[in-house]
C-alpha cells in the first residue's frame, strides 16, 4: 500500500490529491499519524540543539568565577557580560522568529545554531574581556533564536493527543545539561583552562549542526502555508510509508471533512503586526505572561538562592550544597509532566502551578537557617513546581498558542518578553532583599505570579487534545 486510504469516494482521484496536499490535508495527515520513531527523531534532533544551548548557559557561572580569580575581569566586566548575554537572547528570539515564519523552521534553526557554533569557537581565543563580551553577546543571539525555534517548531509535527508528552521530553533533555555543565566547570577549568569549554561546547554543537542539516526535515504544516504543497507532501509520505512498513495501519481521513476546510487556509501573509490583531492579541498577551512568570522565578531561585542563603547567615559551601539538592527538584518536576502532560488542560496547570509556587516559595522564604532539612525538602519541592511550570509553559503550551504563519514569530516575541523579566529583575530582587530580606522577595514575586496567572486565565486558550488549526480556529473566531 503506498499511500493511505481516505473516505470521500464520490471524488475523483485529481480532486482527493488536490485536498490531500492542501494545508488542512497535510495537516491532517500529520495529526492521524500514532506515535512512532518518525517523531522521536525530530525531537531528538531539536533536543541536541536544546541542549547544547542550554550546556553552554550552565557553564557561564563558572568561567566569570575563573575570569575574575584570574584577574582577566572584574566584577563590572562581570555583570556586563551577563547583560550582554540577556540582551543577546532577548535579540536572538526575535530575529529567528522572523527567520522562522519567513524563511522556514530547519533554516532558522540551523542559522541560529551555526551562529553560536562559531561565536563560542571564537570567543575561546578572546584576547580582551571586552572582546569577549562581544562574542558573548553574538552567542547569545544565536541561543536566544535556538530555543524558542526548537520548542515553537516541534508541535508542527507531533500528533495532538501526544504532543504534551514529547515538548516535556525536549524540555527533560535540555534540563539534563545543567550537572553536566557543573561537571564540566569543576574538572576542565582547572586543569585546561575556560577556553577549552568553550571550544568543547562549539564542537558539540557544530555536531548537533550537521546533524541537522542532513537529517531534519521542514515542517510540512510550514511549507503547505507557503503554499510548497508538493515538498510537504513528499515529507508527509514518507513518515506515512516509514509507518506502513512497520505494518502499522494509519486511520482514514474523512474527505468530505476536508473539503469544508480547504478555503480555512492559513494566510500567507504576515507580520508582527498579526500577533496583536483582534483575533490574535488575547493569546499573545497569555502565553507572553507565561513565560515572564517563567523566567522572574527561574532567574529568581537559580541565581539568588546561594546569594540569599549567605546573607541569612549560612557559609558559601552549604547555601551551594543546598541549593544543588533543590536543582535536583527540576528533572523530577518535568518527568511529571511528561506523565501528565497531556492528561490536565494546558492552562488549568499553568494557573494552578502559579499559585502553588507563590505560596510554597513564599513558605520556604520563612524556613529558619538552622532548620536543613525543611529548607532542602521544601526547596525540593519549589523546584519540582517551577519546571514542572516552566516546560508546560516554554516547550508545550507556547508551540501550540499560535497560528503556522506566525508561530515562530510568537514564539520569539513570548521569549523576548519573559527576558525582561531577566533584565529587569535583578535590581528589584537586590532592592527588595537589601531593605526587607527574603520573604519580602517571594512575597512581591507570589503577587506578580498571581496576577499573571489572572492574565493566562482571562486571555488564554485551552490547547489540550486540539489540532493547531482547531486552536487557530478558536483564536481567530474570538
Amino acid at each position: 500500500m503506498d499511500t493511505p486510504s481516505y473516505h470521500g469516494e464520490r471524488l475523483s482521484s485529481t480532486e482527493k490529491q488536490a485536498i490531500r496536499i492542501s494545508y488542512p490535508g497535510i495537516a491532517a495527515r500529520l495529526d492521524r499519524l500514532p506515535s512512532g520513531t518518525w517523531h522521536r527523531k525530530v525531537m531528538f534532533l531539536f533536543g541536541g540543539v536544546v541542549f547544547c544551548d542550554c550546556l553552554d548557559m550552565y557553564v557561564g557561572g563558572g568561567i566569570l568565577a575563573q575570569l575574575l580569580q584570574n584577574g582577566w575581569s572584574t566584577v563590572d566586566l562581570n555583570a556586563v557580560f551577563a547583560s550582554i548575554t540577556m540582551i543577546g537572547y532577548l535579540l536572538g528570539a526575535l530575529f529567528a522568529g522572523y527567520l522562522g515564519d519567513r524563511f522556514g523552521r530547519r533554516k532558522s534553526l540551523l542559522f541560529s545554531t551555526m551562529l553560536f557554533s562559531v561565536m563560542t569557537f571564537l570567543a575561546a581565543f578572546a584576547p580582551t574581556m571586552e572582546t569577549l563580551i562581544v562574542m558573548r553577546g553574538l552567542m547569545g543571539v544565536g541561543l536566544g533564536g535556538a530555543l524558542p525555534g526548537s520548542y515553537g517548531a516541534l508541535s508542527e509535527y507531533t500528533p495532538p493527543l501526544v504532543r504534551g508528552r514529547y515538548a516535556s521530553w525536549l524540555g527533560l533533555i535540555g534540563n539534563f545539561s545543567p550537572p553536566l555543565g557543573a561537571l564540566l566547570t569543576v574538572l576542565v577549568i582547572p586543569i585546561f583552562g575556560w577556553q577549552a569549554i568553550f571550544i568543547g561546547i562549539s564542537l558539540i554543537s557544530l555536531l548537533a549542526w550537521l546533524i541537522l542539516w542532513r537529517y531534519l526535515p521542514e515542517s510540512p504544516r510550514w511549507l503547505a502555508s507557503k503554499g510548497r504543497c508538493a515538498e510537504a507532501n513528499e515529507i508527509v509520505l514518507s513518515a506515512e510509508r516509514s509507518f506502513l512498513q512497520q505494518g502499522i495501519e494509519l486511520p482514514e481521513i474523512d474527505y468530505a471533512a476536508l473539503l469544508k476546510t480547504t478555503q480555512q487556509e492559513p494566510t500567507k501573509k504576515a507580520n508582527w503586526l498579526s500577533l496583536f490583531s483582534k483575533r490574535m492579541v488575547k493569546q499573545t498577551i497569555a502565553i507572553s505572561a507565561a513565560l515572564f512568570a517563567m523566567n522572574l522565578m527561574v532567574y529568581t531561585i537559580t541565581n539568588w538562592t546561594p546569594t540569599i542563603f549567605v546573607l541569612r547567615g549560612m557559609d558559601t559551601t552549604m547555601s551551594i550544597g543546598i541549593t544543588v539538592v533543590m536543582l535536583l527538584g527540576a528533572p523530577f518536576g518535568i518527568f511529571l509532566l511528561s506523565i501528565f502532560a497531556d492528561k490536565h488542560d494546558r492552562k488549568k496547570g499553568l494557573i494552578i502551578c502559579l499559585f502553588l509556587l507563590a505560596i510554597f516559595a513564599y513558605v520556604w522564604s520563612l524556613i529558619p537557617m538552622d532548620n536543613i532539612f525543611a529548607l532542602m525538602s521544601v526547596g525540593f519541592i519549589v523546584c519540582a513546581i517551577l519546571y514542572y511550570y516552566a516546560i508546560l509553559a516554554c516547550s508545550v503550551y507556547l508551540g501550540e498558542g499560535f497560528p503556522t504563519e506566525i508561530r515562530l514569530r510568537g514564539s520569539g516575541f513570548a521569549h523576548a518578553i519573559g527576558r525582561l523579566a531577566g533584565i529587569i529583575s535583578p535590581y528589584a530582587i537586590a532592592f527588595l532583599l537589601q531593605s526587607y530580606g527574603a520573604p519580602a522577595v517571594f512575597l512581591t514575586n507570589g503577587a506578580v505570579l498571581i496576577v499573571l496567572a489572572i492574565i493566562i486565565g482571562f486571555c488564554g486558550e485551552e490547547t489540550r487534545g486540539k489540532s493547531l488549526e482547531e486552536i487557530n480556529a478558536s483564536t481567530s473566531s474570538e
